[in-house]
């Protein structure tokens, strides 16, 4: 297949430099062969994953959002589907039959969550084309007068992309699947940063200020007036009946819970298998999530009257979470801050721990948006051209409590996101379909293809946990931080199924969060509408660790004196998921008396 041929010698320059410029993993002929059609198939279907993958070759075109280019994902799905079941039956290699199970985990689970039609909610307040064009900007590379053009070709294709996501939410109101208020609040007035009168006030004009050198004079002239063209002919009155219509005529659903939707109970039954990679119920969690906070608590309590101090802990993170001392006074303060341990503290730490360590570049950037997360980790690309970044929430730099930091940095950077994301991509036994996540659009689960949310979030959530480890907890309250988060992440067990599954309201999910964590409250309610914007995803964190946190367990206790934690983490690793993939191997590798 000819485009096949050209992905791989794409997919081969791209990986050049890194682990991975070795050959992959020594799979036979007709699993190699069908995984590199899906993963084609893939990159060229999705044009933006393609990007975000770092692969430009088609960084002219923007994915078809339409409801008949939905199906045909769901169609080809099915065709690879049975392709994957007829050679399963007579693999005989381990190696073929783990990515076997792999592919066909992804299939299912695009299959099985496909009725849920979750892309008919393409848009909340930290999703969609409104934030994501710009990231997707970012993801492109601007080096020739070539690049320039496939630009212009997706502002092109924009306003068409624009109507068709307009299309996917009137399909949603009149099906009743529909976001509620919280998860569109700022979306229209979003949306109104791209509805301007000059290309200069677009945010799409940036691409368009600066050129490399060997872009002449006449071809920047005639880049910039068809980029003015665009942006204001076509893609401003574009993004302004897209604005009207969210503002005016999109319908939300009055109840918080996405069970008040029409088969919701079914639906969040299956958000929580796609994020967590169980078949748990949701009550099954929120007693978990309950006996977990009862655990943690105690943890706390220990370190409050190390301390010194006769007080609950309620009452200590109350105490903490208003002094002054514990929070930075301006952002180039927190900044450093987060430099000074991901960059020097952190890094001479993480060979007692691991074995392999990635080459890959961490970055840490500044995010100043009020409607940012407090932080996250977008993974770098095959080719090295764009790092792993650690963002910093700056807007709120006065919230951003330093005891919280150290966790906060092993969970995004190393050994966290960025050793775990890293990995994947540099490791030459790891197939290319599974290296990287797609990691945007959450908004669409469970209708998408799987983001192993367990196994990711619950590597973070671990990896937080080998501070230990690695003695970075010595500070008592950088310790009391650490289960500060800890306890945050078991009440998102408590209040996700609270509120989309047992009838909380939001007011009753802020209180629980607010009194079990040391987190201010603009933090705490900024969470729990990221809950009530994408149910179930943050479930994945807790139920991930505790199943990483048991395997370990498991294997020491087996392997006693023979247990290298090390290679205990090369194998999780290794393994890449999905979560039950992981257990899988981690088994297989203690029979094997841990070598």
């Amino acid at each position: 297949m000819e485009v096949r041929c050209v992905l791989l010698l794409v997919l081969g320059a791209c990986v050049s430099g890194l682990r991975v410029g070795a050959p992959e993993a020594r799979l036979s002929p007709p699993v190699q062969q069908l995984v590199d059609d899906y993963f084609n198939w893939r990159v060229t279907n999705l044009p933006e994953f393609a990007s975000l993958v770092g692969i430009h070759d088609y960084d002219d075109r923007l994915d078809d959002l339409s409801l008949a280019a939905h199906q045909s994902r769901y169609d080809q799905c099915q065709v690879f589907l049975e392709e994957a079941e007829a050679l399963e039956a007579n693999l005989t290699q381990q190696v073929d039959r783990v990515n076997i199970r792999a592919l066909m985990n992804e299939l299912l689970t695009y299959i099985e969550g496909f009725p849920f039609q979750g892309f008919l909610h393409p848009l909340c307040f930290s999703e969609g084309v409104h934030v994501d064009f710009e990231r997707l900007i970012s993801w492109m590379v601007f080096e020739t007068a070539a690049d320039y053009e496939k630009l212009l070709s997706r502002y092109n294709q924009l306003p068409e992309q624009l109507s068709q996501i307009q299309s996917l939410m009137e399909e949603g109101v009149k099906q009743g699947l529909v976001n509620h208020a919280i998860s569109m609040k700022g979306v229209a007035e979003s949306l109104g940063r791209f509805v301007v009168q000059t290309a200069e006030e677009s945010p799409l004009w940036l691409p368009f200020t600066s050129f490399p050198s060997n872009v002449t004079e006449d071809e920047i002239i005639d880049f910039q007036a068809r980029a003015r063209t665009s942006i204001v002919e076509q893609i401003s009155p574009a993004f302004e009946r897209l604005r009207d219509y969210v503002a005016n005529d999109y319908v939300t659903r009055p109840n918080i819970g996405i069970t008040s939707v029409p088969g919701g109970v079914a639906r969040y039954d299956q958000l929580i298998r796609f994020h967590t990679s169980t078949s748990m119920s949701a009550v099954d969690i929120h007693m978990k999530g309950l006996e977990e906070v009862g655990r943690i608590e105690s943890e706390m309590a220990k370190i409050v009257a190390e301390l010194g101090y006769n007080m609950s802990v309620p009452d200590f993170s109350a105490m903490i979470r208003n002094d002054s001392q514990f929070f930075y006074d301006d952002p180039d303060h927190l900044m450093r801050g987060f430099e000074e341990l991901v960059y020097n503290v952190i890094p001479p730490r993480l060979h007692e721990v691991f074995i392999n360590i990635p080459k890959a570049e961490l970055k840490v950037v500044a995010d100043p948006s009020p409607d940012g997360a407090g932080a996250f980790y977008l993974a770098g690309s095959y080719d090295g051209s764009r790092p792993g970044v650690f963002s910093i929430n700056t807007y709120y730099y006065d919230a951003q409590a330093k005891y919280e930091m150290v966790t906060l940095s092993l969970h995004e950077g190393n050994p966290g996101h960025h050793l775990q994301g890293s990995h994947g991509i540099e490791s030459v036994n790891i197939p290319y379909f599974r290296r990287v996540d797609e990691d945007r659009n959450y908004c669409h689960a469970p209708s998408r293809f799987p983001m192993n949310t367990a196994f990711i979030e619950g590597w973070g959530l671990y990896a937080e946990t080998l501070g230990f480890d690695m003695e970075l907890f010595g500070d008592p309250y950088d310790r009391y931080g650490h289960y500060s988060d800890e306890i945050f992440r078991a009440c998102r067990l408590v209040v996700d199924t609270g509120m989309h599954s047992l009838g909380w309201s939001r007011q009753s999910a802020v209180d629980f969060m607010f009194r079990h964590t040391a987190l201010p409250l603009v933090e705490v309610e900024n969470e729990i509408d990221r809950y009530i914007s994408w149910p179930g995803q943050a479930l994945a964190y807790k139920v991930g660790q505790l199943k990483l946190a048991e395997l370990r367990e498991e294997a020491s206790s087996q392997l006693g004196d023979y247990f290298d934690v090390r290679k205990f983490h090369d194998v999780v690793l290794e393994s890449v998921g999905p979560l039950e993939l992981v257990e899988d191997e981690v088994r297989l590798w203690v029979e094997g008396g841990g070598n």
